[in-house]
């Protein structure tokens, strides 16, 4: 299949299990993690690896309570219960989490073999007073950090644009295409509805996942 994509199962209200997936062409050593960090490159530009986390994105605003904006389950072993995002941010690890750097993270269940993978979802809760344009303050990249002994594994990002029951996985790369965190009704063939409109009041999930150039 092709790019753009509208991604199968993502979202905060959703138990899909089959949504991202991260593949490894040799054997970690260790459980990898789930970031997330600023990006201060262009979409779908991304930066070489994440050092801040100042954006509004992972500090809030006032009408979020000051939290992260996104969050991410690990799926890889067991499909997530609907309406799995977290209230609030824990700090380390735990599945799920709202992400922030290395203050708030998720850790993968398993550790992967050669050839293996992991596989997780995202979501995004909004803020009525969230900045617009938003351009730069949601700018944000999800980094799996991972260890490894010998050879350094090749990775494939994959997004399901299937079913749940038959994904199909069709291969994004980094830098080149990214995730948009869209209103339900967007659809690949209009790229005007690739955007998330804001509430009136109190905060909105993200009803869609696009990945696109």
């Amino acid at each position: 299949m092709a790019i753009p994509l509208k991604v199968t199962g993502a979202g905060n209200n959703s138990t899909a299990q089959n949504v991202y997936r991260v593949t490894f062409s040799t054997a970690l050593s260790s459980a990898p993690k789930i970031e997330a960090w600023d990006n201060s490159s262009t979409f779908p530009a991304r930066d070489a690896s994440g050092s801040t986390v100042a954006k509004e994105i992972f500090v809030g605003t006032t009408g979020n309570g000051s939290k992260p904006m996104l969050s991410a389950v690990a799926t890889t072993s067991v499909a997530p219960s609907s309406a799995w995002k977290p209230a609030s941010a824990t700090a380390g690890s735990a599945n799920p989490n709202r992400l922030k750097g290395t203050t708030n993270y998720v850790t993968d269940p398993t550790t992967p073999g050669a050839g293996g993978n992991i596989r997780f979802n995202a979501c995004v809760e909004v803020p009525y007073d969230a900045s617009v344009p938003s351009s730069s303050s949601m700018n944000a990249m999800i980094q799996i950090r991972y260890t490894y002994t010998g050879t350094a594994p090749a990775i494939t990002w994959d997004a399901n644009e299937g079913t749940e029951a038959t994904p199909t996985w069709t291969t994004a790369t980094p830098g080149t295409h990214g995730i948009r965190y869209c209103n339900a009704t967007a659809t690949v063939s209009d790229s005007n509805s690739w955007k998330l409109t804001l509430p009136d009041s109190s905060t909105v999930d993200d009803g869609a996942q696009l990945v696109t150039a």
